[in-house]
């Protein structure tokens, strides 16, 4: 019998019921983070949110990946336009700094931005987790390059507090009833379905899951339940293993590390699977260009506003890929916990809609009908359906139809959506 591919997109709110952190948990671990301002009170991320907002920016559309956005794009006003071309970024040419005396909070540790140099954090102050530019960078973009590996660092160690996992040191959840309800419906699935996994999140629980409970998924990294050594992507695999069950990263992992220098000690970065309790500042900074003078920093996790740019680094753009390709062709998709507010994410989905006319899309997400996303999807969705017949039905308590069944809505939780099943 050949078998039915079943494609599962987790957002934020799939893991909640395994500790981890909401959207504005993360907002306010961020606000609260990172260096301070030149007044050395004011943290530079709650001066960047409270400026946001002062400028008009409604609170609900201000989180934490708003403001590291800021700050990638200060990273890239601060950059060179080349490494090797002593000229400025193209929009710091054209585009004059407003808040440059608050924001920019540091010294030079020799006095000159010499190849090697160091800063103190905040001005005269050795900062202890300082790193040294090797790579031209200019230091105001060093500096902000050390806030954004200090932010990920406390959301990187956030998330270990749930999802940490070692045979010796065990996830707390993984005996928990909701993970037992999540092993059981993927093992009934299994049964007629090649699954496959992609989250938005940062961890790699439901891969953790599986693996205990002995399906084997493939992860982007050749290990099962415990990883025991430092591994390299197997980019090749995941272009040519497209019949077994995976588990992708879609936008990196707390458990991801970026080495910064290859075997040569050249800066050539890559996005590794640690072995160990690997955290940001572990590991010096280091950037490029995807694009033409907008630098950026290559980081574990993808957060911020530049998501399709940083996308393009390995393994994300394989498993991006791969993604969109499991999406033309699949059965179903089951889409949780996920707000539709990635619009690179959207692509995929809307492209499966308008050329895969078998496709069923189920949504679990108890605020569907409060947040009005029925109308977002029929803005941004429905109209990649050929159908003109797009009416809302309640299907039964809980259970919106669209299309026919085409596309159905759970308006329920996660774990109560494992119990309905």
């Amino acid at each position: 019998m050949t078998k039915k591919r079943t494609v599962f997109l987790f957002g934020a709110g799939a893991t909640l019921a395994w500790n981890s952190p909401s959207t504005s948990e993360l907002t306010d671990l961020v606000r609260t983070s990172g260096f301070k301002c030149a007044d050395n009170s004011t943290r530079i991320t709650e001066f960047i949110y409270s400026t946001l907002l002062a400028n008009g920016y409604p609170s609900r559309n201000v989180n934490f990946e708003t403001i590291i956005s800021v700050v990638e794009d200060l990273i890239i006003y601060y950059s060179k336009f080349d490494k090797d071309l002593p000229v400025e970024s193209i929009s710091s040419v054209f585009l004059a700094p407003r808040y440059e005396k608050e924001l920019l909070n540091y010294s030079i540790a020799s006095g000159a931005a010499k190849h090697g140099y160091e800063l103190q954090i905040p001005p005269g102050q050795d900062y202890p987790l300082s790193k040294r530019a090797y790579h031209s960078e200019t230091a105001s973009q060093f500096f902000f390059e050390q806030l954004v590996s200090l932010l990920l660092t406390d959301v990187t160690a956030r998330i270990h507090e749930y999802a940490y996992h070692t045979e010796s040191s065990p996830m707390k959840s993984v005996d928990d009833d909701v993970s037992k309800l999540f092993v059981k419906w993927m093992k009934l699935l299994s049964e007629q379905s090649i699954l496959r996994l992609y989250t938005l999140n940062y961890e790699r629980i439901f891969k953790i899951l599986l693996a205990r409970a002995g399906l084997s998924v493939f992860e982007g990294f050749d290990c099962e339940e415990f990883v025991c050594e430092t591994l390299r992507a197997n980019v090749p695999k995941i272009f040519s293993e497209t019949e077994c069950h995976v588990h992708y990263n879609l936008h990196g992992s707390a458990f991801w590390e970026v080495l910064d220098l290859d075997k040569e000690q050249l800066p050539n970065p890559e996005v590794v699977l640690s072995s160990i309790f690997a955290l940001p500042l572990t590991n010096a900074p280091v950037s490029l260009q995807m694009e033409k003078g907008k630098t950026l920093l290559v980081t574990n996790m993808i957060t911020g506003y530049q998501k399709a740019q940083r996308g393009m680094i390995t393994p994300f753009k394989q498993m991006q890929a791969t993604f969109d390709r499991d999406c033309c062709l699949a059965d179903e998709v089951y889409v949780i916990g996920y707000s539709f507010g990635d619009e690179h994410i959207n692509e995929s989905l809307k492209t499966a809609v308008r050329h895969n006319p078998k496709l069923k899309i189920k949504i679990v997400d108890p605020k569907f009908i409060q947040n009005k996303m029925d109308y977002e999807l029929a803005l941004h969705l429905f109209p990649f359906k050929q159908e003109s017949h797009r009416t809302q039905r309640k299907a039964r308590n809980n259970v919106y139809s669209y299309f026919d069944d085409a596309f159905t809505v759970h308006t329920i939780g996660f774990k109560e959506f494992l119990e309905s099943q």
